[in-house]
């Protein structure tokens, strides 16, 4: 779209002459849009310069500023037409306005320069009269000449050179000589020059070998010093977390895993009360059942032998007084068996912990596992504060271990 220039364009044509009007003080004048439209208005004007000018310039709009210069190499008054375009300004409205300066130049005649701005360090004084030095000014002189009378003809007394009478050829051959023998002399100073500079070039480049060799010798002196030190750093560093692995934590009391021990071996009196069954069988199965319902959970594989013998022993039917006990009690039995055997001995209640022993162990007895730093210890139960139960490494043995040797991972 075009620009506005009729709506207010007396406004707009009086501060322009009040700038070029030498009657006047005022000597610049600011313009800019209604808006968002494309009408031109005048927006302020005054007599203070560039520096009073630059405080009604707004960063994020587009304007236009007609401002008269004195140029100090001519003592001369010259004009700038300004076009501002602030850095915070709309990119598609800079686009709009990119087409109307040519309008705005035509509206404002007799400018010098049109100097496009950004920001107000580019709007300078002495910038823009710099700029102007390099223009013409308007102002033309007149020059009256007078006339100048016919010149006359000039007389010589020229006269046409003979070469063979001019020239002598013993001088002729007595200069070629000499030049011959200065050109001979010349070239051997030219010479003799170029092996010096030979010379010292050499010289230059044997010097900044020894000194670029003996730069990189120091160079390597002190990297292989900085690798030993950080090698040895590293042997420091790798004897001591040794040192601090090797050294194990001290293995808590197992007083509160005895006494859970001595409270489970009541169990097998519990249900042994419940069933009904002859005094031989019973007395005959004590060794296993105590065994089967102690406090330290074995490995399915280690307990199914000795499982299967209390299994039988409660499936026989040499073991339960047939006249004496009933279907109710005898399934009574079985489910409590099951239940216990299922969460206490086999660890089917629920799913245990998984660990990673941070130093080794080796079992005391038949109760404990062993490991060493890194294995995992599965299917753990946190069964005393100081001591757990788990499945070893190997996958097979199932025991106690202390707590304070491994971390729990998920």
């Amino acid at each position: 779209m075009t620009i506005d220039l009729g709506r207010n364009s007396g406004a707009l044509k009086e501060a322009w002459r009040d700038v070029l009007s030498e009657k006047t003080e005022t000597n610049w004048a600011l313009f800019g849009y209604e808006g968002h439209s494309n009408v031109l208005k005048l927006v302020s004007q005054g007599d203070g310069g560039i520096n009073e000018l630059k405080e009604d310039l707004s960063s994020g709009k587009i304007m236009y500023a007609f401002v008269k210069l004195n140029d100090p190499s001519t003592s001369l008054d010259k004009c700038v037409l300004i076009n501002w375009q602030g850095e915070g300004a709309n990119t598609v409205r800079k686009g709009l306005c990119a087409n109307h300066l040519r309008d705005v130049e035509k509206f404002f005649p007799g400018a010098h320069l049109t100097y496009n701005a950004r920001n107000e360090d580019e709007v300078d004084e002495d910038l823009l009269i710099e700029k102007l030095k390099m223009y013409g000014s308007e102002y033309r002189f007149k020059m009256k000449v007078e006339p100048v009378e016919r010149a006359l003809p000039v007389g010589t007394r020229y006269q046409k050179v003979n070469a063979v009478k001019e020239i002598n050829s013993h001088e002729r051959d007595k200069f070629w000589k000499k030049e011959e023998e200065e050109e001979k002399r010349r070239l051997e100073q030219e010479r003799q020059k170029k092996q010096e500079q030979q010379l010292s070039l050499e010289v230059e480049r044997q010097r900044q070998e020894e000194s670029d060799t003996k730069n990189r010798e120091q160079e390597a002196e002190l990297r292989n010093e900085k690798i030993d030190q950080f090698k040895q750093s590293e042997r420091d560093n790798f004897k001591q977390e040794t040192e601090r692995q090797n050294v194990a934590p001290e293995k808590p009391v197992r007083a509160s895993i005895l006494k859970a021990n001595a409270q489970c071996n009541n169990l097998p009196k519990l249900a042994s009360n419940l069933r009904v069954s002859s005094p031989e069988p019973a007395q005959a199965g004590s060794d296993d059942e105590c065994d089967q319902f102690a406090t330290i959970k074995r490995s399915p594989k280690d307990s199914s032998n000795s499982s299967a013998k209390p299994a039988e022993s409660a499936a026989s039917p040499t073991s339960v007084d047939k006249g004496d006990s009933s279907p109710f009690v005898e399934q009574t039995v079985q489910m409590l068996e099951q239940d216990f055997v299922d969460e206490y001995i086999f660890g089917m209640a629920k799913d245990g912990y998984k660990a990673r022993a941070l130093y080794d162990y080796q079992a005391a007895d038949d109760t404990e596992i062993s490991f060493d730093p890194g294995d995992f210890i599965t299917n753990i139960e946190k069964v005393d504060e100081g001591w757990w139960q788990g499945l070893a490494p190997d996958g097979i043995t199932y025991g106690l271990f202390p707590a304070n040797y491994v971390e729990l991972v998920e």
